[in-house]
């Protein structure tokens, strides 16, 4: 059976509303807003986790969303490290399990390897992984951990809000060697995490590295939607009428748009085995599967699934 029908979903990610060089104040997204009928931004969609930027983060996202309520747009914000709290939810699956979106901090245990308190974070996400009740399905461990993780870097850091630019990984070029590092790795980081968690999903949505991408080949599509600040180039995916295309995001004044031409697409289908072609099948009822796991998991663990 083909997938469900999607309304026009655009996924955004990485805006970090309210930190300077991010994407600036909500208003310029009135555009994309109205051109979509569900808008999921994957986390880091506002700077919350900075004191020095809070305050003007909760103003741009709250504007954010009453943008999106004011035009009808149904608007769903999955956490990521900069704004763990934003909502519980840390993962979403579409079209029958075709399409898996998240953010991406959990998929390496330092969470930002290039971070000058990425040691603090490994050492905080380990801990709460070794914690995690037995029971727990390791994704949602894993989600935890990671928001224990950057907990632990707001916890070390204070008030000294860290930011990526240019400037300060030129005077610091191991952390710039450490950021390149993980751009070589991440899409691999990627396809595994959908192997275990998503096995079913023929397109996995990322953000968190800051390094869009596009990668087509093997049993599923991976796309990174980059970011609004340094060093990233922001993407679209939209997902409509069984397709998904993936089209850049140009400033237009001062507003967002969509290019006019799509990079890349390809048609919403679940992943294919690696070894025969054939697209793969939803687990018997015998079999639990890692999405009904995690919807079983207590109302406090994030999870895995699409929310209704």
């Amino acid at each position: 059976m083909p997938p469900e029908r999607l309304p026009r979903t655009i996924v955004l990610s990485d805006l970090h509303l309210g930190r300077p060089g991010g994407a600036g104040g909500a208003a310029a997204f009135e555009a994309l807003v109205g051109d979509c009928d569900r808008l999921i931004v994957n986390g880091d969609s506002a700077e919350l986790h900075h004191e020095a930027f809070r305050a003007d983060a909760e103003r741009e996202l709250d504007r954010f969303r009453d943008l999106c309520v004011t035009r009808g747009v149904r608007v769903d914000l999955i956490a990521g490290n900069h704004d763990p709290f934003v909502s519980d939810l840390r993962s979403l699956e579409l079209a029958d399990g075709a399409v898996y979106i998240t953010h991406g901090d959990a998929l390496h245990p330092a969470i930002a390897p290039w971070s000058p308190y990425a040691a603090s974070m490994r050492r905080a996400f380990e801990a709460a992984l070794r914690a995690a009740p037995p029971d727990m399905p390791e994704d949602a461990a894993r989600f935890a951990a990671a928001r224990e993780a950057a907990l632990a870097e707001w916890t070390t850091m204070g008030a000294g809000a860290h930011v990526s630019t240019l400037a300060n990984m030129a005077i610091r070029p191991h952390r710039a060697l450490r950021a390149v590092a993980f751009w070589a790795i991440y899409p691999r980081l990627v396809g595994r995490w959908a192997a275990r968690f998503a096995p079913r999903a023929g397109t996995v949505i990322v953000g968190h590295s800051h390094r869009a991408f596009v990668r087509t080949g093997g049993p599923r599509a991976l796309v990174n939607t980059g970011a609004y600040g340094f060093p990233g180039r922001p993407l679209a995916v939209v997902l409509e009428d069984g397709i998904v295309r993936v089209h850049a995001i140009h400033a237009h004044g001062h507003h967002y748009r969509l290019a006019s031409d799509a990079i890349s697409s390809w048609t919403i289908s679940h992943a294919r085995d690696p070894h025969t072609g054939a697209h793969a099948k939803a687990h018997s009822s015998g079999d639990a599967s890692t999405a009904r796991m995690n919807r079983a998991a207590s109302s406090s663990a994030s999870r895995s699934s699409e929310v209704s």
